[in-house]
């Protein structure tokens, strides 16, 4: 199957304060990235979260007692047009 790569900006809340972030996410060629490609991303950070919100994209973490995050947004997400598809 091959793969596209998207850049996603996501902001991070802790109970610092906030962050964003830049990550990569991989779907199908072809196809735009779902919820699911973004927890599967969430999860290869070592994140164990849940959508909350589908329209702005925010999740939460299933365990918010030993989460070290309050709230994962995603801000957007591009295309990268520069990189060649690879099979998996």
């Amino acid at each position: 199957m091959l793969k596209e790569r998207y850049y996603s900006t996501v902001e991070y809340v802790d109970r610092y304060g906030k962050k964003s972030k830049e990550m990569h996410i991989y779907c199908e060629l072809g196809k735009k990235p779902t919820i699911g490609d973004f927890i599967e991303a969430f999860k290869q950070e070592g994140l164990d979260v849940e959508i909350s919100d589908f329209i702005n994209l925010t999740f939460k973490p299933k365990n918010p007692q030993t989460a070290p995050i309050i709230m994962v947004k995603v801000l957007r997400t591009t295309k990268d047009h520069t990189f060649k598809p690879f099979a998996c």
